[in-house]
């Protein structure tokens, strides 16, 4: 498999040397651990203390946990495609008081890029509800600011990463604002996760695959995780 490490590791410069390490690792972590960092250097006709300055560049402690972060997050990522997904991650009084937002306000709904297709689906799955909800597929959080008669009670944004620019400037937006904030997201720690009121969480096991090249489930979590919030609204009507 091939990796961008240039987009991976965006914040540091990698030099050719780096790029032959850090592609060394991932073809054969594993042996990269058991070998030691003397025999990976020979390898890449390096020097071990070449190797422990790049992990230090790139934020790591040492030589080790560079290699861990590889295995874990990139080399064995395509495996973890046809495991089951694991659940979503919200907690029962969030899912309450997104509920609550839908039988009784203005909701808005935002997502950009492949997020666009989520926000799509949610808006017509409303409308055909009798959900009160408008659709924003573009960078114009500046609606909040503005004096209108469209008060929004709670906005949705979906977001894979949970640390787009547009993301957060939706959500700094929001919370300006004192409006509700619901984000979909596959990151529970990630800044939009963080400040969202409703954080639901849905696993995206490929966190560093920015331009969505790789299969993802992600957004199919996504939908198949609003469709049961959508289950217990019904089931909360009918009782």
């Amino acid at each position: 498999m091939t990796v961008n490490f240039k987009q991976v590791f965006s914040q540091a410069d990698l030099s050719k040397t780096d790029l032959a390490i850090l592609n060394c690792i991932l073809d054969n972590p594993d042996a990269c651990i058991d070998e030691g960092i003397r025999a990976v250097s020979a390898r890449c006709y390096s020097s071990p203390s070449t190797l422990v300055r790049l992990a230090k560049k790139l934020g790591f402690r040492g030589y080790l946990e560079l290699v861990y972060f590889i295995k874990f997050n990139l080399a064995m990522a395509p495996a973890y495609l046809a495991e089951r997904p694991s659940p979503a991650a919200f907690s029962l009084q969030q899912q309450a008081q997104f509920l609550d937002l839908l039988d009784g306000g203005k909701i808005l709904i935002h997502g950009s890029g492949f997020s666009q297709l989520v926000a799509q689906y949610m808006y017509n799955k409303f409308m055909t509800l009798g959900i009160d909800s408008y659709l924003s597929l573009w960078p114009d959080f500046d609606i909040l600011d503005r004096e209108t008669r469209f008060r929004f009670n709670m906005v949705i944004v979906i977001s894979k990463s949970g640390n787009s620019s547009s993301a957060l400037s939706w959500g700094e937006a929001v919370k300006r604002n004192n409006i509700q904030l619901a984000a979909f997201c596959g990151d529970g720690d990630s800044p939009l996760a963080q400040q969202a009121d409703m954080s639901f969480i849905y696993e995206d096991r490929q966190k560093y695959d920015h331009d969505i090249y790789y299969p993802n489930p992600f957004f199919g979590h996504c939908l198949l995780g609003f469709e049961n919030l959508i289950k217990a609204w019904f089931e909360r009507r009918n009782r």
